[in-house]
């Protein structure tokens, strides 16, 4: 119909344009509906002009007639718009249009349009015409009514049509109708004329058609429009046979029979049959335009996809096709369409090359993992333009696209997983959102796979401890509080993924504190199961006590090298669930003799204190300690005296109560209970500090000591004299009445031995005093601003030193706090340095790190006030900030403000000159001062004139050497303000001097000449060790040439490091401080260092001893010393003390003395000489272990291994040992297994290869099964044998990592084997496997599940089958478990497997697969191996034979009587994925659906 050329607009200024006649209708005109032709017209007349009136029905000329009134009473039959809804189309062409694109107006168009909606117009008259001014609508003033039917005849009737009309045949409205099939339904007149076309079997009679046209065959056999088919069985009637039959009885059991058969044969006859033709819609090469508007069509839902499936272009693939979807915003279900046709025809194009099945197969999978790989580069580019305004909906329409290929199988799923996984891994803070969307929609999925599983909970937790630990935790509190949600829910939900012992424990303290604000009871238990499960797979396995204590030991020990350590503790406490077995061997430990150092009192004092968290009675294990251990040496009870005040004083150790417990015991009687030497549990009583008790715990104190005649008394005189010497020590008025009033000062040395010497209560109250009464009095007065003066530096010096006498670092740490407000920078300096020297202690009360950043905050404001004379604060913090953990960049810091403060200038105070320094050189020391400070005044040294000084004082100093001069100490002043000019020239002609020094043979002590270098910097301890032997051949070889005192070199280096110094005209009392802060030092850090110095020293002394002319040997005066210094470098480092002094050496001689001071070691107070295996064997304890391994490290030491003979040693010592050892297994002595990974690793090797043979050759079979007469020994050897392993195992980097052995795993078998056994006879056995044998191997399992074993990339390792062999017997085992719940193996079993395939490589896991794919359906073993079922995989097609040909067996087949006669086989289907298209092709065929339709029996309709 053509449409009404579109008329001009008008204006309200056109008043000179041609203007179209108003029209006027009658009322009744006006409000009757048009007819539909006009009113077709009378729409797109009011679309092209809004403005106009609506024509009359003839075209007339409008009258202008009837009044205002007349109009207004009119509106009778009037909608209003403001009251109507949107109205019917009126238009009955436009409902049956088609939709095509032609059709679709775009957007742009929108606002010409205005609203399409037709109205019903208003009333529009002359008079409003020439209204001059626009005026608001008339409010109706009647009620609108409601619409009032159509009238059937118009108010004017037209004139009557007389002429003929033709007949015109009406059609049935029970007619059945075609379908439009998207063309327009005809209407109005043209309805007619299509109606053949429109209804079924309805076909008007014209005398045409071929049913009209009467035949004989017509007239016999009934019209038909396609001929059927004509039967040879049955061309007759049916009637004659049938009828008959119908007058029997079973007459309708016969006619029922015969209409089955009919309906069966009609289904057989009208089944489809032909083979598929079905084909992916082909593509074909078209130009770029023809391409936009087929991707267009693509995009329009109006287009269906049976038309765009003739022309698929070619070009659009992989990211391409995607980018395309995207920008045409096709929508989602079209663009998978488009994605299957693409890869449908790609994937046949492999099939077509001829080449044979693994080529197909393989080619397919690489397009499907390119493919894959696209939509994750598409996905991650589209997610990361953040940029770009429409971002959101972009991103959207990604994620929801790559998600419908996901969920319809068309990406390589593994991939898809790993690339999603390692994106969350990866990604920063700000993209962390958007990865945390994109999983959240395949978090099920994920979470149902061990290997993807695991990756991202890591990388969850990983994310959120980074958070919890991140500055601005507050900002980022909502995505941690998503973080956290998603963690809680895998808690609850899949706690299987949490179950990784080296994740768990890393992020596990960023995890405890969340749980614990939520009251969820299910979620704090299911924390504390998964912690459990992770720390089974990590803890020792051998739960037996020796074990337990080694562990302890170990972790006591490290806290002892590492004091600065804070996660220690932690891992201490979390050893075992016996808390109160750890608090013994805490005490234990403590009072060990072969833990030297005060230490470790401070470190028990702070375990002890922490275990209060746990509910333990601290009193009570204390009592209960001493009650076992009678702790006769003097030097242990100290040590429980020391530990026991300390806890007296923070309130911990109940006093009370251990006065109920001694009355309890029935008191004390007996004098000797309270002597020095009596038993340590009656003479705590004693040794209790008494200033900490109120006066009725005194007085009950008192009287129970008087009962065992000791007096009271005497000891409150001892303690008032020993203050009263104190105060008179330090110049404090006394007294008239006072005793020592008249008498001289004691001196501080000789008062330190007494106060030393006395018992811990006069230690303990003489400290307070210092503490509290002289120095806390002295800074509240100051602070208070009561007058007074600072404390001297020379009295801090004392109290310090009577502090240290008594060993009371408590008191001497408030000592500190009180004088850190002063400003006197010598004073605090010698406050860090006291800090420095007793470092270990402070660390372990707690108080390092609080008070050296209270040091520093003072070093600012002593810098600002007093510059440059902040020097000794400012060099004490720089060697007190590198031995902290964490102070990396402020060490760095101060050494170079010290370094500029040395070089800003000659003369300042910051130089270790003094103001009358000038004055007290000589000559010659003027001049070299007036030299440097020249020296000084260039910004770089000059190194001839740096050498020529250099030289020039060590000249003046070497004449000084020996004669107690204090202008020694003048010429290291020069050399440290000469050495800050350039340090590295300055160390080599140090080192040089220094090597000089070393060759004379006639010259004084050594002990006279390098500790004023060394305490005044010049002389470091690397220049120093340069000096001994670095090399073993040196340390094992003794220079024949060298005499004198050449000869004793390093013995006097030794002596240097241990021997005390006292105050002297050439070293002050702060140089000789600053010299015992180095001599620790170099014990802890420079072991290994140390280490070949003594062996050196002592074969210098094992030689100079055969000499004729004896020399005074250096090592004769430090007996003791040397002791306590090996004792203490072999616990640092065992494994370098075990390296350096097992070196066999020439001389025999040299040989014995090494073997007599390690025996020295193991046996205090034993004879020298050497100790067998089995000797060692049984002296080894937790304590001793380090000393035991050095011993054993000296026994199995061979000079030459590389010979024959050097071989047959070494056999015959591994035979020894392996005797040795299996006595003292035999033996139940298994306390020396924590040496064993320290000794040599062929060793170790040979020895854990031993016990594990000896370990499953005991565990039974059913084929060996033990008997009950040998069941408990056997058992006991498999413990001891167990933890032998477990300590070789864990014990370090003694051992190679390897791979679980064959026999393990037929071992694991035959424990399956007999569980999943039903004899009865095995019934024992089973119980005896369940309560003891399997724990046992999975015990022996968890060592290969440890964090340390897992750092090693066991998938690297050979033995991936027997690792994959030992899984499937896990996974069988985890099943047959189910069977015994109580025995709570099935979930270890479980955890070990877990454990174990996280380093499984992959060609092992898919054989895995393999295996237990159609063995079960478990979802426990398809998480382990990380396989889903695909549910479009394992599908078989049931074949069926071809029919009987048989009259009677077809007839038998129709009456469903002989179904199972034909049989069936069934063989794989192949299910195409990227084939299941709908509409794949232009025509419609029979069978031309992706799925056959021959697999479902389908059948036409007819």
């Amino acid at each position: 119909m053509a449409v009404p050329q579109r008329q001009p607009q008008r204006t309200l200024s056109g008043s000179g344009l041609s203007q179209s006649p108003v029209h006027h209708r009658t009322i009744s005109q006006q409000y009757l509906p048009p007819s539909p032709v006009r009113k077709s017209e009378s729409f797109s007349e009011q679309s092209s002009d809004a403005g106009d009136v609506v024509q009359g029905r003839y075209n007339t000329i409008p009258r202008r007639g009837g009044s205002r009134l007349k109009l207004e009473l009119a509106n009778d039959g009037i909608e209003h718009a403001g009251f109507s809804e949107s109205p019917q189309n009126l238009d009955l062409f436009s409902a049956n249009k088609a939709f095509t694109p032609s059709r679709v107006m775009s957007m742009n168009d929108a606002s010409d349009a205005g609203d399409m909606t037709p109205r019903t117009s208003r009333c529009h008259t002359v008079d409003e015409d020439l209204t001059p001014l626009p005026m608001p609508p008339r409010r109706a003033r009647f009620v609108v009514p409601t619409k009032r039917p159509e009238l059937s005849t118009l108010s004017t009737p037209l004139k009557k049509d007389t002429r003929p009309k033709p007949f015109v045949i009406e059609t049935p409205s029970i007619a059945p109708r075609y379908p439009n099939m998207g063309k327009a339904e005809p209407i109005g007149k043209t309805m007619n004329k299509d109606i053949g076309g429109r209804h079924a079997d309805f076909y008007p009679w014209n005398g045409g058609h071929a049913e009209d046209q009467f035949s004989d065959n017509i007239i016999r056999h009934g019209f038909f429009d396609k001929a059927p088919a004509q039967s040879t069985q049955e061309p007759a009637s049916a009637k004659a046979p049938l009828f008959p039959a119908l007058k029997h009885k079973s007459g309708l059991h016969t006619l029922s029979t015969i209409f089955t058969g009919i309906l069966n044969q009609r289904r057989h006859s009208g089944q489809i049959t032909s083979a598929s033709t079905f084909k992916p819609p082909p593509r074909v090469t078209l130009t770029d335009t023809k391409r936009e508007i087929w991707l267009k069509d693509l995009a329009n839902p109006a287009i269906s996809l049976r038309r765009l499936s003739r022309t698929i272009p070619h070009g659009i693939r992989g990211k391409v096709l995607l980018d395309q979807c995207l920008n045409k915003n096709v929508p989602t279900d079209r663009a998978v369409w488009l994605a299957k046709c693409v890869g449908a025809n790609e994937i046949r194009a492999f099939k077509r090359k001829g080449v044979n099945g693994t080529f197909v197969m393989g080619g397919e999978a690489k397009w499907i993992r390119d493919w894959t790989v696209f939509v994750e580069q598409f996905v991650e580019a589209v997610a990361s333009a953040f940029a770009e305004n429409d971002w959101k909906s972009k991103v959207t329409y990604a994620i929801r696209l790559a998600t419908h290929l996901y969920a319809e199988h068309l990406l390589d799923r593994d991939h898809y997983m790993d690339w999603l996984v390692s994106g969350l891994e990866n990604t920063n803070q700000a993209k962390l959102p958007m990865w945390l969307l994109i999983i959240q929609i395949y978090w099920k999925d994920l979470l149902r796979l061990r290997r993807h599983g695991r990756r991202l909970v890591s990388a969850i937790l990983s994310h959120h401890s980074s958070i919890y630990h991140h500055p601005d935790r507050d900002i980022l509190l909502p995505l941690s509080t998503r973080l956290q949600s998603l963690i809680e829910s895998v808690i609850l939900t899949s706690p299987e993924n949490l179950i990784n012992p080296g994740t768990w424990f890393k992020y596990r303290d960023s995890l405890v504190e969340p749980p614990a604000s939520n009251n969820n009871e299910t979620g704090s238990k299911a924390f504390k199961t998964i912690d459990s499960r992770n720390d089974y797979l990590t803890s020792s396995n051998a739960k037996s006590q020796p074990a337990l204590r080694s562990i302890v030991v170990q972790l006591l020990d490290s806290i002892h090298r590492t004091p600065l350590d804070d996660t220690i503790p932690k891992r201490l406490w979390r050893t075992s669930e016996n808390k109160s077995f750890i608090v013994r061997t805490v005490l234990e430990w403590c009072t060990s003799l072969y833990r030297p150092g005060i230490a470790k009192v401070y470190v028990a004092t702070m375990l002890l204190r922490s275990s209060l968290a746990f509910d333990l009675d601290i009193t009570g294990a204390v009592l209960d300690f001493l009650d076992v251990d009678p702790l006769r040496e003097l030097a242990r009870k100290q040590l429980v005296y020391h530990v026991v005040s300390e806890l007296v004083r923070s309130g911990d150790f109940s006093v009370p109560q251990y006065i109920q417990w001694l009355i309890a015991r029935g008191g004390i009687i007996n004098p000797v209970e309270t002597d020095r030497d009596g038993p340590c549990i009656t003479r705590l009583l004693v040794e209790i500090p008494t200033y900490c008790l109120n006066e009725s715990m005194k007085n009950l104190r008192a009287t129970l000591l008087r009962r065992a005649c000791f007096a009271v008394e005497d000891e409150a005189r001892d303690i008032a004299m020993a203050i009263s010497c104190v105060k008179n020590t330090l110049s404090i008025p006394l007294g008239l009445d006072d005793p020592i009033f008249p008498k001289k000062p004691i001196s501080v040395k000789k008062l330190s031995q007494r106060i030393e010497l006395s018992s811990r209560t006069l230690k303990t109250t003489v400290s307070s005093w210092l503490s509290s009464d002289f120095v806390g009095e002295i800074a509240q007065n100051l602070q208070s601003g009561k007058g007074g003066i600072e404390l001297p530096k020379a009295k801090f010096e004392t109290i310090r030193t009577l502090l240290e006498a008594a060993q009371d670092f408590t008191m001497l740490e408030n000592v500190v706090r009180f004088l850190m407000p002063s400003s006197n920078a010598e004073l605090l300096a010698c406050c860090a340095d006291t800090v420095n020297l007793h470092l270990p202690v402070f660390a372990a009360t707690g108080a390092a790190k609080p008070l050296f950043q209270a040091f520093y905050e003072r070093l600012k404001c002593v810098v600002e006030e007093q510059g440059v004379g902040s020097r000794p604060l400012l060099a004490s913090l720089t060697n007190l900030a590198p031995r902290l953990a964490g102070l990396d960049e402020v060490a760095a810091q101060l050494q170079s403000d010290l370094i500029r403060t040395d070089r800003s200038s000659a003369a300042d105070a910051s130089s270790p000159l003094s103001d009358n320094m000038a004055t007290q050189l000589q000559d010659a020391e003027t001049e070299l001062s007036e030299q440097i400070e020249k020296l000084a005044s260039y910004t770089s040294a000059d190194r001839p004139t740096m050498e020529r000084l250099f030289h020039a004082i060590i000249m003046k100093l070497q004449n000084y050497w020996g004669k107690a001069d204090e202008r020694q100490r003048l010429c290291c002043i020069l050399l440290t303000r000469l050495r800050v000019f350039d340090i590295q020239h300055f160390n080599t002609l140090m080192r040089g001097w220094v090597q000089h020094i070393r060759k004379l043979t006639n010259r004084p002590p050594i002990a006279q000449l390098f500790p004023p270098l060394i305490s005044s910097g010049c002389l470091s301890l690397a220049i120093l060790f340069a000096t001994a032997p670095r090399s073993q051949l040196q340390a094992t070889q003794f220079q024949p040439s060298a005499v004198g005192s050449a000869s004793i070199y390093m013995q006097e280096i030794l002596q240097m490091l241990m021997m005390p110094f006292s105050p002297n005209p050439v070293m002050t009392s702060e140089d000789c401080y600053r010299i015992r802060i180095i001599q620790d030092h170099a014990r802890r850090e420079h072991a290994k260092e140390i280490m070949p110095l003594i062996r050196g020293a002592l074969a210098e002394y094992s030689a100079s001893r055969n000499q004729q002319a004896s020399i005074p040997q250096p090592l004769d005066d430090v007996q003791t010393e040397l002791l306590e210094l090996l004792r203490g470098l072999v616990l640092v480092d065992p494994n370098a003390a075990s390296q350096t002094l097992s070196l066999k050496s020439p001389d025999p001689k040299l040989a014995a003395l090494i073997e007599t001071w390690t025996t020295k070691l193991l046996v205090p107070h034993g004879g020298g000489g050497q100790k067998s295996f089995e000797q060692v064997l049984e002296l080894a304890n937790e304590f001793t272990l380090p000393f035991c391994q050095v011993k054993l490290s000296l026994n199995l030491a061979i000079d030459d291994t590389s010979g024959p003979e050097g071989s047959e040693k070494l056999q015959s010592q591994f035979e020894l040992l392996s005797k040795a050892i299996d006595n003292a297994i035999d033996a139940n002595n298994i306390m020396w297994t924590g040496m064993l990974p320290s000794l040599n690793p062929d060793i170790t090797q040979h020895m854990k290869n031993r016990a594990e043979s000896r370990f499953l050759d005991i565990i039974p079979s059913l084929k060996n099964p033990s008997g009950e007469h040998f069941s408990d020994r056997d058992i006991h050897m498999a413990e001891n044998l167990l933890t032998v392993i477990d300590a070789i195992f864990r014990g370090g980097s003694g051992t190679k990592a390897s791979p679980i052995s064959s026999a393990l795993v037929d071992k694991l078998a035959d424990l399956w084997d007999i569980l999943s056994s039903r004899n009865s006879e095995y019934a024992i056995l089973k119980a005896t496997v369940l309560s003891h044998w399997l724990p046992l191997l999975f015990s022996y399992l968890t060592l290969f599940t440890s964090p340390s074993t897992g750092a090693v990339d066991v998938s690297k390792l050979h033995g991936g089958e027997i690792r994959g062999r030992a899984l499937i017997v896990l996974a069988g085992l985890v099943q047959e478990l189910d069977s015994y719940p109580s025995s709570q193996l099935g979930e270890k079993a479980l955890d070990i497997a877990l454990a174990l395939v996280d380093g499984l490589p992959e060609d092992a896991r898919l054989l895995c697969v393999r295996a237990v794919k159609d063995a079960t359906s478990d979802s426990r073993i398809r998480y382990l191996f990380s396989f889903a079922p695909n549910p479009a995989e394992d599908l078989m097609l049931a074949h069926r034979e071809k029919p009987p040909q048989g009259i009677h067996e077809r007839r038998a087949l129709a009456l469903g009587i002989g179904m199972g006669m034909i049989p069936e086989k069934l063989t794989p289907f192949l299910f195409r994925r990227w084939e299941i298209l709908n509409e794949p092709t232009p025509n419609v065929g029979e069978n031309d659906t992706s799925l056959s339709l021959t697999l479902f029996d389908a059948r036409k309709i007819k």
